[in-house]
């Protein structure tokens, strides 16, 4: 069975009355519909999110590598020409 990939859910949101009047601004102003708004809005606090995981993940790894003794044994051969 193949997913839709255009598959939407509908969700409910509670937002606080000053957010609501914005998007209604925003609304009018870019000609789009609340949902869109929120949807964009959403798909950047994601890939913000998931973007700072692995900012973290390879900040972690650049540690383990250049305190490693077993991850820099062999950066002596870094650039050397094998035949």
């Amino acid at each position: 069975m193949q997913k839709d990939v255009h598959a939407f859910e509908r969700i409910t949101i509670a937002l606080p009355a000053g957010i609501s009047r914005d998007i209604d601004s925003l609304k009018d102003e870019l000609r789009l519909s609340k949902s869109e708004i929120m949807r964009r809005a959403l798909e950047r606090f994601v890939f913000e999110h998931r973007r700072r995981k692995i900012r973290r993940i390879a900040e972690t790894m650049v540690r383990e590598y250049e305190t490693n003794v077993e991850l820099t044994d062999f950066t002596v051969l870094d650039g050397e020409d094998f035949k």
